[in-house]
């Protein structure tokens, strides 16, 4: 829109050089999508139409791109782009890390160099089995771990283990019918949506959505169950019982991120 065009050019207005990190890893569609995004911007703010990669600036903008016969129209013009750059900036010093002896660890890994000194100091930064972590492409290995894990801490912390089921409903008509419930049930399957989940208080978790990412409740952070509030329909447990099988999903489940803003 209109108004939209107006907002970026005033942030774009001051800007006259443009770095991009990361740049190996951009597509050339996205590289011509954002000259061509620039182009509508400065040609809003200089009051004229020009073809200059992103909207002239860098004017100097060496590398290249291959093409092939089956390349789109965007493709293309990223590959263009590429080609009218002459200038390229190596970065040869590494300044994310401070640490003098762990600078020399890193640097001297990229060569293939470790010395025994260097594996001693990797050892000393090896995790006891209690804080592991489990990364894992496979969903039926992560389901497991994640299970097993959940039960390990109710052992260990001597925590009632609580097996929450899934409750489908729609809007304003409350609980669905036998052919909804069977419609959902191969929809759910093909999502690969749990049927049940395992909740104890003190349990390590994992937000797997952004939330509030300017809040760092973000894909990725974690935290500890601190409380879980069960449904008013939920009838009085047995006292004493390690496992409880739910009948409804909990009200709510209070969860403290490790770090927030």
């Amino acid at each position: 829109s209109e108004a939209r065009v107006r907002k970026l050019a005033e942030q774009w207005e001051k800007v006259r050089y443009l770095i991009v990190d990361e740049y190996s890893m951009i597509s050339r569609e996205f590289l011509a999508a954002l000259s061509k995004m620039l182009n509508v911007l400065f040609k809003h703010l200089n009051k004229e139409n020009h073809d200059l990669p992103f909207g002239g600036i860098n004017k100097r903008s060496a590398l290249y791109f291959p093409t092939s016969g089956q390349d789109n129209e965007q493709q293309n013009a990223g590959s263009e782009l590429y080609r009218q750059f002459t200038t390229v900036v190596i970065l040869k010093k590494q300044m994310r890390i401070r640490d003098l002896e762990w600078q020399g660890v890193l640097q001297r890994a990229r060569h293939g160099k470790c010395g025994e000194a260097d594996l001693e100091l990797l050892r000393q930064m090896q995790i006891g089995t209690s804080v592991t972590f489990l990364v894992t492409p496979r969903n039926a290995v992560r389901k497991k771990w994640n299970s097993a894990a959940v039960r390990q801490h109710c052992k260990q912390e001597n925590r009632q283990l609580l097996r929450c089921p899934a409750e489908d409903t729609k809007r304003g008509q409350g609980s669905l019918s036998p052919a909804e419930r069977f419609t959902l049930l191969k929809r759910r399957f093909e999502a690969k949506l749990e049927e049940e989940i395992l909740l104890a208080n003190g349990m390590q978790v994992m937000l797997v959505t952004n939330i509030q990412t300017g809040f760092d409740m973000a894909n990725g952070a974690r935290g500890v169950v601190h409380g879980i509030l069960l449904d008013p329909r939920e009838p009085e447990g047995v006292s004493g019982e390690s496992e409880r099988l739910l009948l409804f999903p909990p009200a709510c489940v209070l969860v403290k991120l490790d770090r927030m803003r």
